[in-house]
C-alpha cells in the first residue's frame, strides 16, 4: 500500500516537470523565432576570426558578419568580444544555411528610419556636400540626397565647386526614402528666412536711418542692395559727388556697404538709398571757392549739341553752353571745338548752390576779337582781307579772325552793278579801306573803290613830279600812263 502511494506520488512529480519543461522550451522557442531578411536586430559578437565574426543575433543559429564592416579608419575594430552590435539579416549562406548580417546595412537601415522621422516632423536636415553632379550637389544626410544648382542658393549658382566639402542646412522637398529618392533645396530655407527679416525689416524702417546692406545686383542706373530680407535702390546719382559712367566703377556684386534711407514709400515697397556723405559735398563751399567770374581749370567729361559737362577737381559738374565755347565760330555740336578729358579754362558765369548748378563760359577767358580789333585799327586805314562770302548786295570780308567787315556793291570799283560780284572769289585776298565801325552791333564798312581812288592819286603824284623826265626813253611817262587816269587828271583840273 506504501509502494501504491509513492509509486503515484513520483508520477504527479514526473506529469508536473514535463509540464513545465514544455512551457520553459516554449517561451524559449518564442525567443528564438526565425528571423526575417532585412530585419535590424541587436546581437551579440560571440567569436572573432581572420576575416569574419560571429554575431548571436537571436535566431536558431549565429550569423557570420564581414570583418571590414566593423573596421575603423585606422584599421582597427570598432567593436571587440562580447560587444552588442546592431546588425541586419542579409539571408542564408549557400553552403551551411548560416545566416549572414550586415553592419552597414542595420546602420543604414537606422538613419533611414531617423531621417524619415525628421522629415515627418517637418524638420531641416544637416547635410554635408561629397559631390558634385551635373546639375546639382549631392549631401549625404543619412543617405544621398540631391541638391540641384537652382537650389543652392537665392540666385542660381554657377561655380558649384566652393561648396564641396561644406555641410549645409537643408529643406526637403521631395522624397520616396525606401526606393532612394531624395531631393532637397537650400534655397527654400534662405527665401523663409529673409521673408521672415524683410517683415521685421519693414516694420521698423524709417527715413534718415543709417543702414548695413549687401550689394545683390548691378544695372547701368544703379545697384539693388540688400538691407535686411528686402532691397533697395542706390541710384547712380547717389553714389558718388563725383559723375560716374557706370556703378561697376565702384561697386561689386557682394560687396557690403553703409547706406542712408532716403525715401520709403510704405505702399508700393520702395526703398532709395544714398551712399554719399553730406560732409564731403563740394557744394557747401562752391560759392567761397568759385565766385561769379573766376577762372578756373575743368575736365571736360562729357559732349552734346547743346554744350559740354566740365568737371573740377572738387567732383562739382558745371555746363558750357555750346554758345559759350566760342565768339567766332557757330556751332552744331560741342565736339567741332572739344574732345572728352580735355583741360580747359573756363570762367564761372553763374552759381546756384542750392539747385547744385554751374554755368561755364570758356570764349570769355580771352577777350573778344572785336574788341581787340577795335583797340588796334583806326578808321580809313587801309587793310588786307580774304573774301569769304558774296551777297546781292555786296561782299563780306574777314579782316581777322572773327571779324568781318561788308564792302557794299556801291563800293566797289568801276561802276556799281551785280556783274561786278563776279569778279571776286570765296578765299581771294584782296585790299580793302576801312570807312567805318559799329562796334556794339559789330558793323564795319569797307571799300574797294576808295583804295583805288588812293592808288589813282599816289599815281598821279608821281607822274607830276616825272614830267620833266623824258631824256632817256624819249617818252613821257604820261604817254604810258593809263588813259582812264589821264582822263580823270584832266577833269580834276
Amino acid at each position: 500500500m506504501e509502494n501504491k502511494d509513492q509509486l503515484e506520488e513520483n508520477d504527479e512529480i514526473l506529469n508536473g516537470n514535463e509540464e513545465d519543461f514544455a512551457t520553459l522550451f516554449e517561451k524559449y522557442e518564442e525567443t528564438r523565432k526565425p528571423l526575417k531578411p532585412g530585419q535590424v536586430v541587436e546581437g551579440k559578437i560571440v567569436g572573432v576570426y581572420d576575416n569574419e565574426v560571429l554575431v548571436d543575433a537571436g535566431g536558431r543559429s549565429e550569423g557570420i558578419l564581414k570583418k571590414d564592416e566593423i573596421k575603423g579608419p585606422d584599421g582597427e575594430l570598432m567593436f571587440k568580444l562580447g560587444d552588442s552590435i546592431s546588425v541586419m539579416l542579409e539571408g542564408s549562406a549557400d553552403s551551411d544555411q548560416q545566416l549572414r548580417v550586415s553592419y552597414n546595412k542595420a546602420l543604414r537601415a537606422k538613419r533611414l528610419v531617423a531621417l524619415q522621422e525628421s522629415i515627418d516632423k517637418g524638420k531641416t536636415l544637416e547635410g554635408r556636400v561629397v559631390e558634385i553632379v551635373k546639375g546639382g550637389l549631392l549631401a549625404d544626410v543619412g543617405m544621398r540626397g540631391f541638391i540641384p544648382a537652382s537650389q543652392i542658393d537665392e540666385s542660381y549658382v554657377e561655380d558649384l565647386k566652393p561648396y564641396l566639402g561644406q555641410t549645409l542646412t537643408l529643406k526637403v522637398m521631395q522624397h520616396d526614402l525606401p526606393n532612394g529618392k531624395l531631393i532637397l533645396s537650400r534655397r527654400a530655407l534662405l527665401n523663409e528666412a529673409r521673408s521672415q527679416k524683410r517683415k521685421e525689416t519693414l516694420a521698423t524702417l524709417e527715413a534718415g536711418q543709417q543702414l548695413h546692406g549687401v550689394i545683390r545686383r548691378i544695372l547701368e542706373y544703379g545697384v539693388f542692395v540688400d538691407i535686411g530680407g528686402v532691397e533697395g535702390l542706390l541710384h547712380i546719382s547717389e553714389m558718388s559727388w563725383k559723375r560716374i559712367k557706370h556703378p561697376s566703377q565702384l561697386f561689386k556684386v557682394g560687396q557690403s556697404i553703409e547706406v542712408e534711407v532716403l525715401k520709403f514709400d510704405r505702399e508700393r515697397g520702395r526703398i532709395s538709398l544714398g551712399y554719399r556723405k553730406a560732409e564731403d559735398n563740394p557744394w557747401r563751399t562752391a560759392a567761397e571757392l568759385y565766385p561769379e567770374g573766376t577762372v578756373i581749370s575743368g575736365t571736360v567729361k562729357k559732349l552734346e549739341h547743346f554744350g559740354a559737362f566740365v568737371e573740377l577737381e572738387s567732383g562739382i559738374q558745371g555746363l558750357l553752353p555750346i554758345s559759350e565755347i566760342s565768339w567766332t565760330r557757330r556751332l552744331s555740336h560741342a565736339d567741332q571745338v572739344l574732345a572728352v578729358n580735355d583741360i580747359i579754362e573756363v570762367v564761372v558765369t553763374k552759381l546756384d548752390p542750392a539747385n547744385r548748378k554751374m554755368s561755364m563760359s570758356l570764349k570769355q577767358v580771352t577777350e573778344h576779337p572785336w574788341e581787340a580789333f577795335n583797340r588796334s585799327i583806326e578808321t580809313n586805314t587801309i587793310l588786307k582781307g580774304t573774301v569769304t562770302r558774296t551777297a546781292d548786295f555786296g561782299l563780306f570780308v574777314e579782316l581777322a579772325l572773327g571779324v568781318e567787315g561788308l564792302v557794299h556793291i556801291s563800293e566797289l570799283p568801276g561802276t556799281p552793278s551785280k556783274s561786278s560780284l563776279s569778279n571776286y572769289n570765296p578765299g581771294q585776298e584782296i585790299v580793302v579801306k576801312m570807312l567805318g565801325m559799329d562796334l556794339p552791333n559789330r558793323r564795319i564798312s569797307l571799300s574797294i573803290k576808295a583804295v583805288t581812288e588812293e592808288e589813282a592819286q599816289a599815281d598821279l603824284k608821281e607822274y607830276v613830279e616825272n614830267t620833266a623826265d623824258t631824256e632817256v626813253t624819249g617818252q613821257a611817262l604820261g604817254d604810258s600812263f593809263p588813259q582812264e587816269l589821264r582822263q580823270k587828271t584832266k577833269n580834276e583840273e
